[in-house]
C-alpha cells in the first residue's frame, strides 16, 4: 500500500454533477456492487503542533476547532466517470480531533463493480473557534471545496469490503489573507 500525498484541486462543479448523473449500473455492466468502508484521520506523517493550528495574522491566535461537513464523496473509475459511493451524507467532521490523532468512520456504503483511481471530497462548509473565542464561518466556493485525491488504483469487487483511509493534511489547510480566514483543504489516500 502506497500513500499519495497530493494539494487540493478546483474541479468544476459541472463536471461533478455529469460524472454523478451517470447510471451506476450502466458502468459495471451487470450492476453488482462492493461495499466501502470510508474512514479519516490526521495525515500518518504528522502529528498536531501549535504551528499547524496558529493562524498566520501575527495576532498569536489558533485554531482550538475546526468541523467540516462533508457532503458528498466519488470514486473516478478508468473511464474518466465520477461515480458516487453511495454513504450516508452529510457528515460533520472535527479536524482538530483528527488532527490531534482521532478517527471518524463513515457509514458503510458501496461503490458499483470496477477499478477506480480517485477519490473526489466535497466539503461544503466550516466552522471554525480561535483560542480567543472567535467564531468564524467560513464561505465556501461556488459549491463547496473540492479535493481532488489520486490514489493508486485500485478494484472493488462484489461481496468483498474496499477500505478507504483518508487522511487531512492541516499545514496550509488554513490561512489568514486579506483579513479573512481561507481554507485550502488536502488529503493523502490509502486504499485497501
Amino acid at each position: 500500500m502506497r500513500i499519495v500525498q497530493v494539494g487540493s484541486c478546483a474541479v468544476l462543479l459541472a463536471t461533478l454533477v455529469a460524472g454523478g448523473c451517470a447510471d451506476s449500473s450502466s458502468m459495471t455492466g451487470s450492476g453488482k456492487m462492493g461495499r466501502v468502508r470510508m474512514t479519516m484521520g490526521g495525515s500518518a506523517t504528522q502529528a498536531m503542533t501549535a504551528s499547524s493550528m496558529q493562524i498566520n495574522d501575527g495576532s498569536g491566535r489558533s485554531i482550538t476547532a475546526a468541523t467540516i461537513t462533508v457532503s458528498a464523496v466519488e470514486a473516478r473509475n478508468l473511464d474518466g466517470q465520477l461515480v458516487p459511493v453511495t454513504v450516508t451524507l452529510p457528515m460533520d467532521v472535527d479536524l482538530v480531533a483528527l488532527i490531534s490523532g482521532g478517527t471518524v468512520d463513515f457509514p458503510d456504503g458501496t461503490l458499483p463493480v470496477g477499478t477506480y483511481d480517485q477519490i473526489v471530497v466535497v466539503i461544503r462548509s466550516l466552522h471554525v473557534t480561535l483560542s480567543d473565542g472567535t467564531v468564524i464561518d467560513v464561505t465556501p466556493p461556488g459549491g463547496g471545496w473540492t479535493v481532488v485525491v489520486p490514489t493508486d488504483q485500485f478494484t472493488v469487487v462484489a461481496g468483498q469490503t474496499t477500505t478507504v483511509a483518508l487522511h487531512f493534511r492541516a499545514d496550509g489547510a488554513f490561512q489568514w489573507v486579506d483579513g479573512n480566514l481561507e481554507f485550502d483543504p488536502a488529503f493523502d489516500c490509502d486504499v485497501d
